[in-house]
This record gives structure tokens, C-alpha cells and sequence, in this order.
């Protein structure tokens, strides 16, 4: 009997997912969908005071998300004309001391895209480098129409355990919900009052927001693959989805350093990314990568090892952080262990899992129907199939702390233990069974 149901459970979710490949499958590459959602979320961001983005596009009409207000230099490079050319455009430099300065804010209130696009263009050509503030979005409607899909099955009920140990598990998210689960899981996670995900917030209408859940459901899975590693939550990420990249910069640094602090290796995972116009690193993210590089080489008997979601672009342009030097970049497969269409890819991909359909925990409210015309409710303790890059990275980051704990090795040695063997597939790196497929 029980193996009957646990089969019907299976089918059933084999056909959530199929029946979301179908009806939202195309909606990913569908751009005037995307400038839909891009406007609601400046409406709602507007509505709850929260910082507002615009978008902007290259030469071939390509849409990028940017902060509004502000353009982003290298420290190094503000220099005295640095700031007289600047001034010039009515910008006002502003170091991230968080960043140590390394990241200055050009700020000139009520610029929007374009105008900076301008401003940007001007400053390069006469030698100061300012960059647009990207906005990496994460939530998964920025890929497609439809998010989350409720599920039939779930995991065995979790057993209370400390979380501790020299490794913890770094995660840069909208948060983690306050909702408690009857179940264990998420218990033991520890979540100070700023970094939680209120799920209704922009806009708040009694709905789950865009990318409302995000964080709970990635920490479960880093949970379920690492039961006792500590999982530090840094809500750096509106509840769109949509974080300033000098945002993310800042909370990247910010977990390593408290990390370090507390005499623990970090595993940082990034479910989140970035196209940039030019193809060239992100400047914020790439300096935040450099500033934990000398974190890490001033406490050798420390580690870190960065993992970031490679994008759901379907593309080989290159997603950052992931595309940089260093990160392990985690692609997406789909349910028969072949590439996902939406998948972003390339040379600079390490490895890939299982991101179509993947099971973990979820939050108790209703989808909007804006984002997904067949609006689920969910109820407490409710499991729901993840689809992204997003919760593709976790599993990643979640079976290399458990390594490194369990064979008492550093990051970079449990990630090679974890890679060895996999099969490689062109521009999408090692293949690895961590979730296995439904069935």
C-alpha cells in the first residue's frame, strides 16, 4: 500500500512538471512578459518605498535591469578629475565603507536608466570607468511565467539537531520565513529579525510575493543535504527579487567576514546573477569576490568557496558572479539529466544538477495570479518543485559542507570529492545526481 501511494506521489509530480514544461515552458525567452513584470515591480517597489530599478538596452535592444540613481567606480579610480568630471553630471561620489571603499556610488537622485546609461558612456570616454548598478534577478518569473508547483511528496520528518561545526553554509536571499514547520524542517535556523522574508510586502495584497519563499525553499535544500551544518541567512534581497548588485557586494563580504568570526569556513551561495551590457564582471560583485580572496588568504587555516546559481538565460552569455574566476558556476538539467533549455551555459560552467522540478520546503499563502494564471494556495508545512538555477546551486552547496565536515577536508577538497567521477557534458561541466530524478 505504502509503495502504491509513494508511486501515485511520484506520477503525480512527474506530471506538475511536465504540465509546467507546457504551459510556462516559453515564457522564459518571451520579452514582452518580462517588461510586464519589470513594471508591476517598479509599481509595487514605488508603493512600498522600497529603491527603484529601470531598464536599459544595449546596441541590439537586449533589456538589463539597473539601479536608478546611481552609477558604481572602482575606488582607485576617484581621482580629483575623476570627481570634477563627475560633478559635471551632477554626481555626487559616495564610498560603501562596508566594501571598504574599494566601491563608490556615483549618486544623483531621480536619474533614471537611460540618463545614467549616458552619464556611464560619457565619464568611460574620458577615462573614468563608471558602471552601471546591475540588478540581478532571481525571482523565478523573471524567467517564466509560473514559480512554484505544489507537490505530492516531501521529506521524511526532520529530527531536531544543533547546527554546529567548522563549516556554515552562507546564503544571500530575501530571507527566511517566520512561518515554523510541524515537520523540523527548517528548525535550528536561526534568523535575527532583520533578515526575514515577510512574504507579502511588494505589493502588499495578501499574496505571496514574486520571489516570496526563495530563501525558505533554498535553505531547505541546503538543509536536507547538509542536516547539521550551520546556515547563516543575509536578507539582501527585496521581496521582488531584485537586489542592487553593490547590495549583494556588501552582504557576499559581510557573511564571510562574520564566518570567519566566528572561527568557521564558509560556503557562500549565490542563487542569484546578472548579464552585464558590455559581457565584463559586474563591478561590485567582482570586488566583493577580490575583498574575500584577501579574507581568506589572512586566515589560512580558514576556507571559502563561493557557489552561484550559472543564470536562467539560455544562453552562453555570461552570468555574474558566476562566470567569474574562482565561483563555481552550478547549471540546471531537467528531469531526464539533460541540459534545460532555460539553462544559461558555457565554457565557464562547473557543473550542473537537477533544477526542473526540484522538491523542498515552502511557505504557507497564496500565489498571485499575476505570475502564475493557475495561482496555487499553500497550505502549513506545504513542499512544493522549484524550477531555476536557484535551487540548483543549494544542492551544490549543501553536499560540499556535508563532505567537508564528514571527511574532515577543506571546501576546495570536498568539492573535488564531489565532482569526481561525474560525467561531463559540453558547456555545462559535470553532471551530478544530487536530487535524483522523480522517477
Amino acid at each position: 500500500m505504502d509503495l502504491e501511494r509513494d508511486l501515485q506521489r511520484q506520477l503525480a509530480d512527474v506530471k506538475a512538471v511536465r504540465q509546467h514544461t507546457e504551459v510556462f515552458g516559453d515564457t522564459w525567452s518571451d520579452l514582452d512578459w518580462q517588461r510586464q513584470v519589470f513594471l508591476r515591480a517598479r509599481e509595487a517597489r514605488r508603493a512600498a518605498e522600497l529603491p527603484d530599478f529601470d531598464v536599459v538596452q544595449d546596441e541590439a535592444g537586449a533589456d538589463f535591469l539597473v539601479a536608478n540613481g546611481e552609477l558604481l567606480l572602482h575606488g582607485d579610480d576617484l581621482n580629483d578629475r575623476a570627481r570634477t568630471l563627475a560633478a559635471g553630471y551632477g554626481l555626487t561620489p559616495q564610498p560603501i565603507a562596508a566594501l571598504d571603499g574599494r566601491v563608490v556610488r556615483l549618486v544623483r537622485a531621480g536619474a533614471g536608466g537611460a540618463e545614467l546609461q549616458r552619464y556611464a558612456h560619457a565619464l568611460r570616454r574620458r577615462g573614468v570607468p563608471a558602471a552601471l548598478n546591475f540588478v540581478p534577478p532571481m525571482a523565478v518569473v523573471m524567467k517564466s511565467q509560473g514559480g512554484a508547483e505544489p507537490s505530492a511528496r516531501s521529506w521524511p520528518p526532520l529530527v531536531p539537531t544543533t547546527r554546529s561545526g567548522p563549516v556554515r553554509v552562507a546564503v544571500v536571499e530575501p530571507g527566511l520565513t517566520r512561518q515554523t514547520r510541524s515537520d523540523g524542517w527548517l528548525a535550528g535556523l536561526a534568523v535575527d529579525p532583520g533578515n526575514i522574508d515577510e512574504l507579502d510586502v511588494s505589493p502588499a495584497n495578501g499574496l505571496l510575493d514574486a520571489a516570496a519563499g526563495h530563501g525558505t525553499a533554498v535553505a531547505g535544500l541546503i538543509a536536507h543535504e547538509a542536516p547539521g551544518v550551520p546556515i547563516a541567512m543575509y536578507a539582501a534581497v527585496p521581496p521582488d527579487g531584485a537586489a542592487f548588485e553593490s547590495d549583494i557586494a556588501v552582504a557576499m563580504v559581510t557573511a564571510v567576514r562574520d564566518g570567519f568570526a566566528a572561527g568557521q569556513s564558509v560556503v557562500l551561495n549565490l542563487s542569484l546573477g546578472t548579464t552585464t551590457i558590455d559581457d565584463r564582471p559586474a563591478l561590485a560583485l567582482q570586488v566583493a569576490l577580490d575583498l574575500i580572496d584577501e579574507l581568506s588568504a589572512a586566515e589560512p587555516e580558514l576556507d571559502v568557496l563561493v557557489i552561484a546559481a550559472a543564470g536562467n538565460y539560455g544562453s552562453t552569455k555570461p552570468v555574474w558572479p558566476a562566470a567569474c574566476s574562482g565561483v563555481v558556476a552550478v547549471g540546471a538539467l531537467t528531469q531526464s539529466m539533460l541540459p534545460a533549455p532555460w539553462s544559461s551555459h558555457g565554457h565557464w560552467v562547473d557543473c550542473s544538477v537537477i533544477g526542473d522540478g526540484v522538491l523542498s520546503v515552502y511557505v504557507e499563502g497564496k500565489e498571485d495570479p499575476f505570475y502564475d494564471t493557475a495561482a496555487d494556495s499553500y497550505g502549513k508545512d506545504s513542499w512544493a518543485l522549484h524550477f531555476g538555477t536557484s535551487f540548483a546551486a543549494p544542492q551544490v552547496a549543501g553536499r560540499v559542507a556535508q563532505v567537508a565536515v564528514t571527511d574532515k577536508v577543506g571546501l576546495h577538497d570536498a568539492l573535488g570529492r564531489v565532482l569526481t567521477g561525474a560525467r561531463r557534458i559540453p558547456d555545462l561541466g559535470r553532471t551530478l545526481a544530487i536530487q535524483p530524478p522523480i522517477a
